[in-house]
């Protein structure tokens, strides 16, 4: 009984003594080949392989939190994770982890792109779609580079590397940015080459929550030199597996074997210093002359000008980008010349001005001409001077400016200018006129009522008198109601006010006013309703339309001395709109005054020894009134026979009978 109490208390000493196996939570993400999620479900990698056996080394179980490396980042924030892995150091970063002193690589960035792309440099990002993975540091370096050289394009974020490379295998943006561990492997996956742009290169490391694992920053920092060391190691030894798929290609050399190596390393970089030293001056002009092209290229390719430079062929032997965008030749064509630019009358112009300064008669020359660039009428101003090239052979210089802005609003101006000094001459004319017809029915007012003193008048010659002052009364009331009306008109305060209004009334209405007046004229007025009157009770300002009809009716009877009158109305074959008109055999009006009659202050034959009286303004009048009422006006006419006015109203009726 002794034996076994004795067993049992050395077997509990044993167990208390046994060190607890410790959980790291290591924040996983898509980083093959360093870190992944294989499709079996698990998470494997070199990184992986290395922490493993140091866990069975140490009784250290780490257990994968897998999710984006965004996602990594959070939970090492929060406290889900306890490590990361292939971490850059940033500034940010190093607020809330610490880092192990050795790092696990050196890596690089590189832009990716697919077989077809024709992405050469940087510049070539212009204007591109860039994939990057959120809170990347390769991606946010790269938004760096863009913007030190100006060169503006757009980024997506994704949530690694993998999807990084999908998006641009299938096209959906123009080239991708991933460090050189995962790009050299994938991108064969992928379809993918390396775009040449490759930058910043880095060192990433193990980190751990900031100032809560000491012990295993320090465990980790111990492995590291070690297994950094060992070309046998296990990190190693993953490493190659992982990135080559072939175990223990790394084998460790013979010392003698080393040496031999270093000895030749030595005597090469002996003879490469000494071909360094005398290529020095080489290297610093050529370094200084690309500067200056790139400097140059930078500056013309950006600048809102066409920029080029022609031979004594009159050939291209440089254009920037805003040449190529009017040229028909190919960017890689040099045989261009102002003939794959221009219509062929004004490359002959622009090779004349040209030939004459390749011949040194002309050492510059400004000129501005119109022509077509892409199918749209443009103005250019061609600055143009000589070159000497640097085989002392002569060149042309140019640079052209589009003023098509510039020469539309000097013609704007003119025609603005000659529209004024038109208006000025209208109201001049207008203003004589004016007078003319206000003095006139003045006259006649003040030099009747004047004779009316005299005693000795009869009825007959009172009544005479009376019916003169009467309508020159008549007369002036018709003008002052006409300037009052053009007045509010221009001003905008005439007001529409719509009632219903039976059509075919006013009609009747304006024809027994009118009838009497075209009989004393032996002039026959006759009126045409096309619709019966329950049908045309239309909702309208009877003012304006009454105006209008007055007025065209006045103009008829004013400008007709025999033959006949018809008005009236069509219904039109949409049933939406009445059409009325005024006919008359008077004297027609001119095919170029048709338009001006409807202007303020003008008649149709102002101008001329026929001019009638009137202020010029019942068209103009007429028109405003019928637009305000939703129709237009015209007029059809054969000067010395005929004229028709016509103008429309919506046919919308009030819906009473």
């Amino acid at each position: 009984m002794s034996k076994v109490l004795c067993t049992l208390l050395l077997l509990f000493v044993a167990l208390s003594m046994t060190k607890s196996q410790d959980t790291v939570r290591v924040g996983a993400f898509n980083l093959y080949p360093g870190i992944f999620l294989d499709t079996d479900g698990v998470v494997k990698g070199f990184y992986v392989d290395a922490l493993n056996s140091l866990g069975e080394k140490e009784n250290i179980e780490f257990v994968y939190v897998y999710g984006s490396w965004d996602d990594g980042l959070a939970r090492m924030k929060s406290g889900e994770v306890d490590m990361l892995t292939s971490v850059a150091i940033t500034q940010d970063r190093l607020n809330y982890m610490d880092y192990t002193s050795t790092p696990l690589l050196t890596v690089w960035s590189e832009v990716y792109v697919d077989q077809d792309s024709e992405i050469r440099g940087i510049l070539g990002l212009e204007g591109k779609t860039i994939a990057i993975m959120k809170s990347d540091f390769n991606g946010g370096f790269l938004k760096q580079l863009t913007t030190k050289f100006d060169v503006s394009c757009t980024f997506v974020e994704t949530a690694d590397f993998e999807e990084v490379f999908k998006l641009v295998s299938k096209g959906q943006v123009d080239a991708g940015v991933v460090n050189n561990t995962f790009g050299a492997p994938k991108s064969v996956q992928y379809g993918l080459l390396t775009s040449g742009i490759v930058f910043n290169p880095f060192d990433i490391f193990f980190t751990v929550k900031k100032g809560a694992n000491e012990s295993l920053l320090n465990l980790l920092n111990q492995y590291l030199n070690d297994w950094k060391h060992d070309r046998n190691s296990v990190y190693n030894l993953a490493l190659q597996k992982w990135s080559h798929d072939n175990v223990g290609a790394i084998e460790v050399l013979p010392q003698w074997l080393k040496d031999a190596i270093y000895f030749v390393v030595l005597l090469v970089l002996v003879l490469l210093v000494f071909v360094a030293l005398l290529r020095y001056r080489v290297k610093v002009a050529v370094r200084k002359v690309k500067y200056s092209e790139r400097l140059f290229k930078t500056f013309m390719e950006n600048t809102p000008a066409y920029v080029y430079i022609k031979d004594h062929n009159l050939q291209h032997i440089y254009r920037n980008r805003m040449v190529d965008r009017v040229n028909t030749a190919s960017p890689e064509d040099k045989n261009s010349s102002a003939k794959t630019i221009f219509e062929a009358h004004v490359a002959r112009m622009v090779e004349k001005t040209d030939r004459q300064i390749i011949n040194s008669e002309l050492n510059q020359t400004n000129i501005q001409y119109q022509c077509k660039l892409n199918g749209k009428d443009t103005w250019l101003h061609d600055y143009k001077f000589q070159l000497d090239l640097p085989d002392n052979d002569l060149a042309v210089g140019g640079v052209s400016f589009d003023i098509t802005q510039l020469k539309e609003t000097e013609f704007e101006l003119i025609k603005a200018k000659e529209k004024a000094e038109e208006s000025d001459r209208l109201k001049s004319s207008f203003l004589a006129n004016m007078s003319h017809e206000i003095r006139t029915p003045m006259n006649g007012i003040l030099g009747f009522s004047e004779l009316l003193k005299d005693p000795g008048l009869n009825n007959e010659e009172k009544e005479q008198y009376i019916d003169v002052i009467e309508k020159s009364g008549a007369r002036m009331l018709n003008i002052i109601n006409d300037i009052i009306d053009i007045s509010k008109i221009e001003s905008g305060q005439m007001i529409v006010n719509k009632t219903d209004l039976n059509i075919n009334i006013l009609l009747d209405d304006l024809n027994s006013f009118f009838n009497e007046e075209a009989s004393r004229k032996k002039i026959k007025l006759t009126l045409h309703k096309a619709l019966a009157d329950s049908e045309v009770n239309l909702h309208c300002d009877g003012d304006m339309f009454y105006a209008v009809l007055s007025n065209l009716l006045k103009n008829a009877l004013k400008y007709t001395f025999e033959g006949r009158i018809e008005f009236g109305y069509t219904l039109n074959a949409s049933q939406e709109e009445l059409q009325f008109y005024v006919n008359d055999t008077g004297i027609g009006v001119a095919p170029e005054k048709q338009k001006l009659i409807f202007e303020r202050f003008i008649q149709a034959d102002i101008e001329d020894k026929m001019a009638l009286q009137g202020a010029g303004l019942g068209l103009a009048i007429s028109k405003a009134y019928v637009e305000m009422l939703g129709g237009k006006i015209w007029v059809e006419s054969e000067l010395g026979k005929q004229s028709t006015f016509f103008f429309t109203l919506p046919y919308k009726t009030s819906g009473l009978q």
